[in-house]
Parts: structure tokens; C-alpha cells; sequence
């Protein structure tokens, strides 16, 4: 399939199997990520698991996987979604056209489900973004269960006493999403500690295949990352173990494929400061332009520990990483990806109608503009189709720039 033949989500991610032909491991991972949801769903229906849907990241899935569910991130919903679903929500509830695109297809794919024997309960996570609040909020009036835990948050100067106190808050929550999950607060707390466990052999062998990446940077491109990092690591697609056995292939074919320096001395590192919705003709862009995606915001650093107890350590995670709170933390760990690879530029992306992000977005641009590292600034809705014209003009001519 050529670029110019791409009319939905699906088709980049055929187009993503012939780029990536030369690896099964790649291939692997893209068709665990295209069948997750239809899966799981079909599992569910079947009898044969427990699910829910949930944002799939964090603390929760360990949690969830320990409970014997499967988490089934509704963001992938959007992620593969279409534009009638996202009428659904502008048109049947009412959302603002600039609202984010990802938040509407959900919304319009929850609105096809009413009423079937799908499945109906959604954890929500009140620190995710307003439009995802109000999205559960609207359809618990549709008769979806929903339980959405409070907000997490740590100030940028919160130590000691305070944290600790926060700690104790988020492992109260913990506690009361297991009681939502299985009608009791008992959590067996083997199964969490196997599941961290889990987690944390993940968590290094993509901190290995990032190192091997370095030496072969467009082995594995743009989206195919976005896939293993951002979906694959945080909920494992549903299938632990399949997934774990594609990381090992892909680790293998990257230890034994022989360096090529001429890549090397051409590369353009770069990192991604953004969200990950549908902007794959972005990727693609970056991909067209010369440019390696090889650093990106969410990228995993630190363990889970497993010198506490599992429930704490859930909590201890939260705290001690980006996700919950000052738009600093995120740009420490930006700042540690770009210095980590020397990386020459930031693309900064965005959904439009976002304005916290965009707040985070400036911040980040005018910080590293005084250290030196230049950065484009994008933002976008839902897209379909090949990337616009004006999108790979501006994409390419940043790269140009930095080469």
C-alpha cells in the first residue's frame, strides 16, 4: 500500500507491515494492537474473562490484571475510530467541534454499544483531562457502570510529610477501585507483586530495546514505536504473555542485525512532547522527512518497587513520575530523553481545543529555545488519509533545518 492510498487508521497500519516486512517481531506487535479491542470484546462476550474499560495506563493496570480482568483501554477506540463516530458525539451529545478528537470517537463508539451484551464498565481517572470527565459523565446517563477516582496530583514542592499523605490518599483510592472491581477491598496481594513483577521486566527490556534503537534508529519507525511504547507496555494489548514474546523477538532482531554507520552519521534524533492520539500521517511525516523518533515524553524510567508493600508501591509509582502532576515533571523527563540522545530537535503536539496542554506546550518551547534545542509546534484533530501537504512541508523543513 502507498502513502497516497491511505484513506483510515487501519490502512497506516497495513502500510506500517509492508515498511516494517523485514520483522516479524514488528509485525507482531501491529496485529496484537489492531486486535485488542475486538478480542477482548469478543473474549468478554464469550464468558471466558472479565473486562472493563479503563485508560490502560498506570497504576490501574496492575491493579486490574491482579483482579483477573483485562483492562481495555478505551482510548484505542479512538486511536482506530473514524469520523462518524465522531459525529456521533458533535451531533447526538452535543460536543463542541474543537473538542479533543480522540474524546469524541470514544464517546460516538461508547453511544454503539448501548445496550448490547459489550462490555459496560468504565474506570475513569478524574487527573486524565476534562472532556474524559465529562465523557464519563454522559454515559453513566446511558447506563454504563462508572467509577471514576479522585484526583492525583503533587505540586512541584511537595516532600516529606505531605507526600506521604498523599501516598496514603492514592492508596485509599487503590483500595476503592478494588471494591468497585470485585465488591470487596481485599486485594490478593501475590497476584500484585506477580503483576508488578511483570511490569517491571517489561519496563527494562524496552529500556533495552531503546538503547538498541540508538544504534539502529529506523529499524523500528515512528508509529510501530508509538505502538509498543505508549499502548503495548502500559496494558500489553490484553495478551501479557504474547506480548512479552514479541519485545524478546524484537530484541533479538535488533542484537543481531549489524550496525550500518552510514545510518548512524544521517540520523536525526528527535523527541516527542505530546499527546499520542490519531495523528499517524504525523508520524509519517517525521518518517518521510529523515527524521527518528527516538526519545518520547512517556518513555519509561523508573520501577515499580518491590521492597514495599504492592499497594504502596502502586502509589509510590504514581508520585515519583510524570503522571501526576506540575507540567515540570514532564519536561524533566524531556529533558533527560534529549540529553540522553543529544537529540537535535522537540516536536511538540497538541490537540486543538486543549488549553492546558497548550499552556505545558509553551512552557516546554520557551525552556528549551533558551537552551538551545529548537522544537515545532503542532496541533491537530482527528486525520485520516495521507498527511496533508501543509503538515510534511512544515515537518520536513523543520528536519531540514536541524540537518
Amino acid at each position: 500500500m502507498d502513502i497516497e492510498d491511505i484513506q483510515s487508521q487501519r490502512d497506516y497500519y497495513e502500510h506500517c507491515r509492508q515498511v516494517h516486512h523485514y520483522s516479524p517481531a514488528i509485525n507482531k506487535i501491529l496485529n496484537l494492537s489492531e486486535s485488542y479491542i475486538p478480542d477482548a470484546e469478543k473474549a468478554y462476550k464469550e464468558g471466558k474473562t472479565k473486562a472493563i474499560w479503563s485508560g490502560g495506563v498506570g497504576w490501574q493496570v496492575p491493579l486490574i490484571y491482579a483482579c483477573d480482568t483485562i483492562p481495555v483501554a478505551y482510548g484505542e477506540m479512538g486511536r482506530l475510530s473514524d469520523k462518524e463516530a465522531m459525529q456521533i458525539a458533535e451531533d447526538y451529545y452535543q460536543f463542541p467541534v474543537e473538542t479533543c478528537s480522540m474524546v469524541k470517537c470514544t464517546v460516538g463508539q461508547w453511544h454503539l454499544r448501548r445496550n448490547t451484551s459489550t462490555i459496560n464498565r468504565i474506570l475513569g481517572n478524574s487527573s486524565a483531562c476534562e472532556p474524559y470527565n465529562l465523557a464519563w459523565e454522559i454515559m453513566k446517563r446511558e447506563g454504563y457502570d462508572v467509577y471514576n477516582n479522585d484526583v492525583v496530583y503533587r505540586g512541584p514542592t511537595v516532600e516529606g510529610k505531605r507526600l506521604e499523605k498523599l501516598i496514603q490518599f492514592l492508596v485509599d483510592e487503590i483500595y476503592d477501585v478494588a471494591e468497585w472491581l470485585t465488591g470487596s477491598r481485599k486485594i490478593d496481594e501475590d497476584k500484585l507483586i506477580r503483576e508488578i513483577q511483570r511490569k517491571n521486566r517489561l519496563l527494562n527490556k524496552l529500556k533495552t530495546v531503546l538503547e538498541l534503537r540508538r544504534k539502529h534508529p529506523f529499524y523500528v519507525r515512528s508509529l510501530a514505536t508509538i505502538v509498543m511504547l505508549n499502548i503495548g507496555l502500559n496494558n500489553y494489548f490484553g495478551k501479557p504473555e504474547e506480548y512479552e514474546a514479541a519485545i524478546d523477538l524484537l530484541i533479538e532482531e535488533l542484537e543481531n542485525k549489524p550496525v550500518d554507520e552510514k545510518e548512524l552519521k544521517k540520523v536525526i534524533p528527535l523527541v516527542w512532547a505530546g499527546g499520542t492520539g490519531q495523528e499517524f500521517g504525523i508520524y509519517e511525516a517525521i518518517d518521510q522527512a529523515g527524521g527518528a523518533l527516538l526519545g518520547l515524553r512517556s518513555v519509561p524510567f523508573k520501577l515499580y518497587r518491590e521492597d514495599v508493600p504492592p499497594v504502596e508501591s502502586l502509589a509510590r509509582w504514581v508520585y515519583d513520575n510524570a503522571g501526576a502532576g506540575a507540567g515540570v515533571y514532564a519536561r524533566n523527563v524531556l529533558e533527560h530523553e534529549v540529553d540522553k540522545l543529544n537529540a537535535r530537535g522537540l516536536i511538540l503536539y497538541g490537540y486543538i481545543g486543549c488549553s492546558f496542554a497548550s499552556v505545558d506546550r509553551e512552557m516546554w518551547r520557551k525552556y528549551f529555545h533558551a537552551k538551545g534545542i529548537p522544537s515545532i509546534n503542532l496541533e491537530g484533530s482527528f486525520q485520516t488519509g495521507a498527511p496533508t501537504g501543509q503538515v510534511i512541508t512544515r515537518v520536513k523543513a523543520f528536519v531540514e533545518m536541524l540537518s
